[in-house]
């Protein structure tokens, strides 16, 4: 089931105002899941390769908005996980996969972006990684459009919610890389 995942997570992405961003996040965020917790299992890989689906499904006008907001604005990130856990659900069911472990996906997911199940909170940290490493190199390319302190902001948020001190000193490096942009 994950390559089927996979498959739909990136054919949603290629047709989706976000199609430029490729799929290297992803991609990081299994990796570095892997890292932290090398036994992590198919749902566990399911939920970290389709966390950000929703993303994928947002109208066009939805990124101005974003412009707008916070990175970290509680609505926009619990709408954020509802609707990506609820997109990956409805893929799980159409394609049988067994109703404990979409329970289970759907959890992951939806509480991704914060302290949550043990599970969650992993996906979060490996997330953070990814982002650190693959998205605020292009986030900053956006300094003009978004401004220094706004980018600073999300790097910084995204590395202290870091929980695991492993997870925590692998980012490091890529937290210095990319910090003190003022």
């Amino acid at each position: 089931m994950f390559d089927k995942v996979k498959q739909f997570v990136n054919e949603s992405f290629a047709n989706s105002i976000y199609s430029s961003g490729g799929f290297k996040h992803f991609e990081q965020t299994v990796y570095w899941l892997k890292k932290i917790k090398p036994d992590a299992d198919e749902p566990m890989l399911i939920a970290t390769y389709a966390h950000d689906i929703e993303r994928a499904f947002r109208a066009k006008d939805s990124v101005a908005t974003f412009k707008d907001k916070e990175f970290n604005d509680k609505e926009f990130l619990a709408n954020h996980q509802t609707k990506g856990a609820d997109i990956v659900v409805d893929f799980l069911k159409k394609n049988n996969y067994p109703k404990d472990k979409i329970k289970r996906v759907y959890e992951m997911i939806r509480h991704h972006e914060q302290e949550g199940s043990e599970e969650s909170t992993l996906i979060k940290d490996a997330d953070s990684l990814s982002y650190l490493e693959v998205a605020a190199p292009k986030h900053i390319k956006l300094l003009s459009e978004l401004g220094a302190d706004k980018i600073q902001r999300k790097i910084d948020w995204m590395y202290n919610r870091i929980s695991s001190d492993k997870a925590k000193d692998l980012a490091r490096p890529y937290y210095e890389k990319v910090s003190n942009l003022k």
